[in-house]
């Protein structure tokens, strides 16, 4: 394990040089400004627009910056060979491999950490509060963001790293509207055959609404504890280990090749 953080440190720092790292937290500011602009309209309660504009902005921050950190880390390991330098001084490939989950999941942390330390501050000052169903929300948007750059670790054994890309994204919008499809297919429609397409969708298909639970945070709507802090937690963790097990099995196997 001793080689694999330091591996993780290694590859660490080469993405923290990358300009792209301030840049998010430079718009992350602005977002903050431009809500605290808006912070003075009540909508039902106060600060519920402003605690809105800046789950949204740091959530959508957050799932970019880890498919940059995860498209930008493969890239360079095509076309810089960055896997030959571990392989060769004989560390495993699963090493390697775990190594690459940590180093990007280490970055997407670290801009959570950002986001946290402001919004604590923020949230605190202007309402006289810990707003922990905030706090916990970015947690929650985090783990999502994790996710979604995991995949496309996962895709790019398989596939190009762009087509990767591509389909770890249109799996995330998928993984969204499962709940609302759920919904629509039992509730509203009430349709034999979409029940049971949305069934299997909502179990078969990864599930990032489980993720999601901005709406009731910021109307402070009652959420089960179970369904907003144990459920998505386990779900990550469980759904974690089976991307990097499918990504080992093929990766272990697998020609590594430069610029590929």
């Amino acid at each position: 394990m001793k080689k694999v953080f330091s591996l993780v440190k290694f590859f660490s720092k080469s993405l923290f040089k990358e300009k792209a790292t301030t840049l998010f937290i430079l718009l992350a500011v602005i977002m903050i400004i431009i809500a605290l602009g808006l912070s003075d309209i009540d909508i039902a309660r106060k600060y519920k627009l402003l605690e809105d504009v800046l789950l949204t902005s740091q959530m959508f921050l957050l799932h970019v910056a880890a498919l940059f950190y995860a498209f930008d880390f493969l890239q360079k390991e095509r076309t810089l060979g960055l896997f030959v330098l571990p392989l060769s001084t004989g560390l495993s490939r699963r090493g390697y491999l775990l190594g690459q989950f940590l180093t990007i999941m280490f970055m997407v942390f670290t801009i959570f950490v950002s986001f946290f330390m402001i919004d604590s501050l923020l949230l605190y000052l202007l309402e006289k509060e810990f707003v922990y169903q905030v706090l916990w929300q970015l947690f929650l948007y985090t783990l999502s963001a994790i996710l979604l750059s995991f995949f496309i670790i996962l895709f790019s054994n398989f596939v190009s790293l762009m087509n990767s890309v591509i389909y770890s994204v249109a799996l995330f919008f998928i993984g969204n509207g499962l709940d609302e499809f759920y919904v629509y297919a039992h509730y509203i429609k009430k349709e034999q055959f979409l029940e049971k397409l949305s069934t299997l969708f909502y179990y078969l298909i990864p599930n990032f609404s489980y993720f999601d639970k901005q709406a009731q945070v910021v109307n402070r709507a009652l959420i089960a504890k179970d369904e907003f802090f144990l459920y998505p937690v386990i779900y990550f963790f469980i759904l974690a280990v089976l991307i990097f097990l499918v990504s080992y099995m093929k990766y272990r196997i697998r020609v590594l090749r430069f610029g590929e």
